[in-house]
Protein backbone atom coordinates (compact mmCIF):
# COMPACT_ATOMS: atom_id res chain seq x y z
CA UNK A 1 0.00 0.00 0.00
CA UNK A 2 3.11 2.53 0.95
CA UNK A 3 4.58 1.53 -2.47
CA UNK A 4 1.54 2.57 -4.39
CA UNK A 5 0.38 5.96 -2.26
CA UNK A 6 4.70 6.85 -2.72
CA UNK A 7 3.85 6.21 -6.37
CA UNK A 8 0.84 7.96 -6.51
CA UNK A 9 2.14 11.39 -4.80
CA UNK A 10 5.10 10.96 -7.19
CA UNK A 11 2.40 11.11 -9.68
CA UNK A 12 0.59 13.80 -8.56
CA UNK A 13 4.59 15.86 -8.20
CA UNK A 14 5.07 15.19 -11.65
CA UNK A 15 1.28 16.37 -12.45
CA UNK A 16 2.16 19.46 -11.21
CA UNK A 17 5.31 20.18 -12.61
CA UNK A 18 3.65 19.35 -16.13
CA UNK A 19 1.01 21.64 -15.08
CA UNK A 20 2.89 24.84 -14.08
CA UNK A 21 4.83 24.04 -17.72
CA UNK A 22 1.76 24.28 -19.34
CA UNK A 23 -0.81 26.60 -17.79
CA UNK A 24 1.48 29.15 -19.86
CA UNK A 25 1.33 27.50 -22.65
CA UNK A 26 -2.16 27.00 -22.68
CA UNK A 27 -2.87 30.57 -22.31
CA UNK A 28 -0.34 31.88 -24.95
CA UNK A 29 -1.75 29.21 -27.27
CA UNK A 30 -5.44 29.10 -26.49
CA UNK A 31 -6.06 32.66 -26.09
CA UNK A 32 -3.87 33.98 -28.30
CA UNK A 33 -3.29 31.69 -30.88
CA UNK A 34 0.49 31.65 -30.82
CA UNK A 35 2.19 28.42 -31.45
CA UNK A 36 4.99 29.06 -29.22
CA UNK A 37 7.79 26.42 -28.78
CA UNK A 38 10.35 28.61 -27.55
CA UNK A 39 8.18 27.87 -24.61
CA UNK A 40 10.73 25.23 -23.03
CA UNK A 41 13.67 27.92 -23.57
CA UNK A 42 11.57 29.86 -20.95
CA UNK A 43 11.64 27.08 -18.12
CA UNK A 44 15.42 26.84 -18.94
CA UNK A 45 16.10 30.42 -18.69
CA UNK A 46 14.14 30.57 -15.58
CA UNK A 47 15.73 27.74 -13.96
CA UNK A 48 19.59 28.63 -14.82
CA UNK A 49 18.81 32.32 -13.69
CA UNK A 50 17.60 30.72 -10.51
CA UNK A 51 20.32 29.01 -10.10
CA UNK A 52 22.28 32.25 -10.49
CA UNK A 53 20.53 34.14 -8.15
CA UNK A 54 20.80 31.47 -5.57
CA UNK A 55 24.51 31.56 -5.83
CA UNK A 56 24.63 35.25 -5.24
CA UNK A 57 22.35 34.95 -2.25
CA UNK A 58 22.68 31.19 -0.96
CA UNK A 59 18.43 32.08 -0.89
CA UNK A 60 16.26 29.38 -2.44
CA UNK A 61 13.08 31.74 -1.40
CA UNK A 62 14.51 34.79 -3.19
CA UNK A 63 15.76 32.91 -6.44
CA UNK A 64 12.01 31.05 -6.31
CA UNK A 65 10.46 34.48 -5.96
CA UNK A 66 12.59 36.10 -8.62
CA UNK A 67 13.94 33.99 -10.92
CA UNK A 68 10.57 34.10 -13.19
CA UNK A 69 11.20 37.51 -13.97
CA UNK A 70 13.69 36.90 -16.36
CA UNK A 71 11.58 34.70 -18.68
CA UNK A 72 8.90 37.27 -17.96
CA UNK A 73 10.56 39.82 -19.13
CA UNK A 74 11.96 38.32 -22.52
CA UNK A 75 8.36 37.05 -23.71
CA UNK A 76 7.09 40.45 -22.84
CA UNK A 77 9.86 41.59 -25.14
CA UNK A 78 9.67 38.78 -27.51
CA UNK A 79 5.64 39.03 -28.04
CA UNK A 80 5.28 42.55 -28.38
CA UNK A 81 8.75 43.94 -30.67
CA UNK A 82 8.74 40.63 -32.63
CA UNK A 83 5.59 38.15 -32.81
CA UNK A 84 3.23 41.10 -33.11
CA UNK A 85 4.55 43.06 -35.77
CA UNK A 86 5.04 39.61 -37.97
CA UNK A 87 1.23 39.25 -36.63
CA UNK A 88 0.34 42.54 -38.16
CA UNK A 89 2.36 41.61 -41.24
CA UNK A 90 -0.07 38.71 -41.75
CA UNK A 91 2.54 36.25 -40.66
CA UNK A 92 0.95 34.61 -37.90
CA UNK A 93 0.19 30.72 -39.06
CA UNK A 94 1.19 28.50 -36.80
CA UNK A 95 3.88 27.34 -39.27
CA UNK A 96 5.15 30.94 -39.29
CA UNK A 97 4.89 31.00 -35.43
CA UNK A 98 6.22 27.30 -34.56
CA UNK A 99 9.27 28.14 -37.07
CA UNK A 100 10.21 31.55 -35.78
CA UNK A 101 9.74 30.33 -31.95
CA UNK A 102 11.39 27.17 -32.64
CA UNK A 103 14.85 29.01 -34.07
CA UNK A 104 14.29 31.38 -30.94
CA UNK A 105 14.37 28.17 -28.76
CA UNK A 106 18.07 26.35 -30.09
CA UNK A 107 19.32 29.95 -30.32
CA UNK A 108 18.56 30.61 -26.38
CA UNK A 109 20.31 26.69 -26.10
CA UNK A 110 22.82 27.76 -27.27
CA UNK A 111 23.66 31.20 -26.07
CA UNK A 112 22.67 29.51 -22.70
CA UNK A 113 25.72 26.59 -23.39
CA UNK A 114 28.03 29.31 -24.23
CA UNK A 115 28.21 31.22 -20.99
CA UNK A 116 27.76 28.06 -18.46
CA UNK A 117 29.69 25.25 -20.25
CA UNK A 118 32.16 27.06 -22.56
CA UNK A 119 32.72 29.91 -20.18
CA UNK A 120 32.67 28.62 -17.07
CA UNK A 121 32.76 24.70 -17.40
CA UNK A 122 29.31 23.98 -15.44
CA UNK A 123 27.14 21.03 -17.08
CA UNK A 124 24.38 19.23 -14.60
CA UNK A 125 23.97 21.83 -12.12
CA UNK A 126 20.84 22.23 -9.18
CA UNK A 127 20.11 24.81 -6.87
CA UNK A 128 20.38 23.51 -3.03
CA UNK A 129 17.12 22.82 -1.47
CA UNK A 130 16.09 24.77 2.23
CA UNK A 131 16.96 23.31 4.90
CA UNK A 132 13.34 23.21 5.67
CA UNK A 133 12.46 21.08 2.96
CA UNK A 134 15.44 18.66 2.83
CA UNK A 135 13.76 15.83 5.06
CA UNK A 136 10.29 13.84 5.07
CA UNK A 137 7.01 14.02 6.12
CA UNK A 138 4.63 11.22 6.47
CA UNK A 139 1.55 11.09 4.91
CA UNK A 140 0.71 7.68 5.11
CA UNK A 141 4.21 6.94 3.73
CA UNK A 142 7.15 9.03 3.88
CA UNK A 143 7.42 11.25 1.33
CA UNK A 144 10.15 14.53 0.52
CA UNK A 145 8.91 17.39 1.65
CA UNK A 146 10.17 19.44 -1.58
CA UNK A 147 7.73 17.33 -3.50
CA UNK A 148 4.85 18.23 -1.61
CA UNK A 149 5.86 22.13 -2.08
CA UNK A 150 5.44 21.12 -5.46
CA UNK A 151 1.79 19.96 -5.61
CA UNK A 152 0.71 22.98 -3.45
CA UNK A 153 2.28 25.66 -6.04
CA UNK A 154 0.94 23.51 -8.90
CA UNK A 155 -2.59 24.13 -6.98
CA UNK A 156 -2.36 27.26 -5.78
CA UNK A 157 -0.91 28.65 -8.78
CA UNK A 158 -3.49 26.79 -11.21
CA UNK A 159 -6.39 28.65 -8.87
CA UNK A 160 -4.86 32.22 -9.06
CA UNK A 161 -4.54 31.72 -12.72
CA UNK A 162 -7.91 30.04 -13.07
CA UNK A 163 -9.29 33.59 -11.07
CA UNK A 164 -7.40 35.70 -13.22
CA UNK A 165 -8.60 34.70 -16.44
CA UNK A 166 -12.21 34.14 -15.34
CA UNK A 167 -12.97 36.24 -12.61
CA UNK A 168 -11.11 39.82 -13.58
CA UNK A 169 -11.32 43.01 -15.77
CA UNK A 170 -8.32 41.74 -17.10
CA UNK A 171 -8.91 38.53 -18.19
CA UNK A 172 -12.24 39.79 -19.90
CA UNK A 173 -10.43 42.22 -21.66
CA UNK A 174 -7.56 39.54 -22.93
CA UNK A 175 -10.99 37.23 -24.13
CA UNK A 176 -12.50 40.09 -25.62
CA UNK A 177 -9.58 40.87 -27.54
CA UNK A 178 -9.38 37.38 -28.85
CA UNK A 179 -12.51 37.93 -30.41
CA UNK A 180 -12.82 41.51 -31.75
CA UNK A 181 -9.30 43.01 -31.41
CA UNK A 182 -10.60 45.86 -33.23
CA UNK A 183 -13.44 47.16 -31.02
CA UNK A 184 -11.37 46.51 -27.63
CA UNK A 185 -8.73 48.92 -29.07
CA UNK A 186 -11.76 51.47 -29.83
CA UNK A 187 -12.42 51.30 -26.42
CA UNK A 188 -8.92 52.95 -25.62
CA UNK A 189 -7.55 49.84 -24.71
CA UNK A 190 -3.59 49.57 -26.07
CA UNK A 191 -4.51 45.62 -26.88
CA UNK A 192 -1.01 44.86 -27.87
CA UNK A 193 0.26 45.20 -24.50
CA UNK A 194 -2.42 43.63 -23.12
CA UNK A 195 -1.18 40.79 -25.55
CA UNK A 196 2.60 41.31 -24.47
CA UNK A 197 1.59 41.36 -20.61
CA UNK A 198 -0.22 37.79 -21.06
CA UNK A 199 2.71 37.00 -22.69
CA UNK A 200 4.93 37.57 -20.06
CA UNK A 201 2.33 35.91 -17.79
CA UNK A 202 2.67 32.67 -19.54
CA UNK A 203 6.69 32.77 -20.23
CA UNK A 204 6.75 33.77 -16.41
CA UNK A 205 5.13 30.15 -15.21
CA UNK A 206 7.22 28.33 -17.03
CA UNK A 207 10.17 30.46 -15.80
CA UNK A 208 8.67 29.95 -11.95
CA UNK A 209 8.60 25.84 -13.24
CA UNK A 210 12.18 26.09 -14.27
CA UNK A 211 12.96 27.27 -10.85
CA UNK A 212 11.10 24.30 -9.52
CA UNK A 213 12.58 21.70 -11.28
CA UNK A 214 16.28 23.24 -10.86
CA UNK A 215 15.89 22.43 -6.90
CA UNK A 216 14.47 18.71 -7.70
CA UNK A 217 16.44 17.80 -11.03
CA UNK A 218 19.86 18.77 -12.42
CA UNK A 219 19.54 21.75 -14.57
CA UNK A 220 21.23 21.51 -17.99
CA UNK A 221 20.75 23.39 -21.42
CA UNK A 222 18.46 20.32 -23.00
CA UNK A 223 16.11 20.41 -20.43
CA UNK A 224 13.54 22.68 -22.21
CA UNK A 225 13.60 20.52 -25.18
CA UNK A 226 12.82 17.45 -22.95
CA UNK A 227 9.74 19.04 -21.08
CA UNK A 228 8.58 20.37 -24.33
CA UNK A 229 6.82 17.39 -25.92
CA UNK A 230 4.62 16.42 -22.89
CA UNK A 231 3.92 19.61 -22.18
CA UNK A 232 2.52 19.75 -25.87
CA UNK A 233 0.93 17.05 -25.00
CA UNK A 234 -1.26 18.03 -21.78
CA UNK A 235 -2.03 21.18 -23.76
CA UNK A 236 -4.10 18.94 -26.34
CA UNK A 237 -5.75 16.67 -23.79
CA UNK A 238 -6.50 19.60 -22.27
CA UNK A 239 -8.31 21.43 -24.56
CA UNK A 240 -6.66 25.71 -25.34
CA UNK A 241 -7.31 28.38 -23.40
CA UNK A 242 -8.79 26.25 -20.76
CA UNK A 243 -7.28 26.24 -17.26
CA UNK A 244 -9.36 23.02 -16.28
CA UNK A 245 -8.80 20.87 -19.25
CA UNK A 246 -5.11 21.94 -18.66
CA UNK A 247 -4.84 20.61 -14.91
CA UNK A 248 -6.69 17.47 -16.10
CA UNK A 249 -4.32 16.82 -18.47
CA UNK A 250 -1.61 16.97 -16.43
CA UNK A 251 -2.53 14.63 -14.04
CA UNK A 252 -3.58 11.97 -16.92
CA UNK A 253 0.10 12.62 -18.38
CA UNK A 254 1.53 12.61 -15.18
CA UNK A 255 -0.10 9.83 -12.80
CA UNK A 256 0.36 7.99 -16.51
CA UNK A 257 3.99 7.89 -16.84
CA UNK A 258 4.54 7.78 -13.21
CA UNK A 259 2.12 4.77 -12.79
CA UNK A 260 3.59 2.73 -15.86
CA UNK A 261 7.39 3.05 -15.05
CA UNK A 262 6.26 1.71 -11.81
CA UNK A 263 4.23 -0.85 -12.61
CA UNK A 264 4.64 -1.57 -16.58
CA UNK A 265 7.75 -0.12 -17.07
CA UNK A 266 8.09 -1.41 -20.84
CA UNK A 267 4.77 0.49 -21.31
CA UNK A 268 6.38 4.01 -19.93
CA UNK A 269 7.22 5.12 -23.37
CA UNK A 270 4.32 4.77 -25.11
CA UNK A 271 1.62 5.63 -22.65
CA UNK A 272 1.07 9.07 -22.93
CA UNK A 273 1.09 8.87 -26.77
CA UNK A 274 -1.49 6.41 -26.90
CA UNK A 275 -3.74 8.80 -24.97
CA UNK A 276 -3.13 11.53 -27.37
CA UNK A 277 -3.55 9.25 -30.29
CA UNK A 278 -6.67 8.59 -28.78
CA UNK A 279 -8.00 11.74 -28.09
CA UNK A 280 -7.14 13.21 -31.37
CA UNK A 281 -9.53 10.78 -32.85
CA UNK A 282 -12.55 11.00 -30.80
CA UNK A 283 -12.14 14.50 -29.60
CA UNK A 284 -9.41 16.27 -31.62
CA UNK A 285 -9.99 20.21 -29.49
CA UNK A 286 -9.27 18.51 -26.51
CA UNK A 287 -11.33 18.00 -22.47
CA UNK A 288 -12.94 21.66 -22.39
CA UNK A 289 -11.16 23.24 -26.05
CA UNK A 290 -14.10 24.81 -28.35
CA UNK A 291 -15.22 22.50 -31.18
CA UNK A 292 -13.87 24.54 -34.78
CA UNK A 293 -16.83 26.10 -36.36
CA UNK A 294 -18.41 24.81 -38.91
CA UNK A 295 -18.80 27.08 -42.05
Amino acid sequence: MSFFLFNLLNGLQLSMLLFLMAIGLTVIFGLMDILNLAHGAFYMVGAYFGYVLYQLTGSFWFALAFGPLLPMLLGFILQLFVLQPLIDRGRSAHLDMALLTFGILFFIIGLIDLIFFETFGLTFISIEKPDLLRGAIYVGTFYPAYRLLIIALGLIVGLLVWVLLDRTVIGAVVRAGVDDREMVRAMGIDIYKVFALVFALGCGLAGLAGVVAGAELSIDVNMGVQILIPTLVVVILGGLGSVKGCFIGALIVGMADTMTQAYLPALSMFTTYIFLAVMLMVRPQGFFGRAPKVL
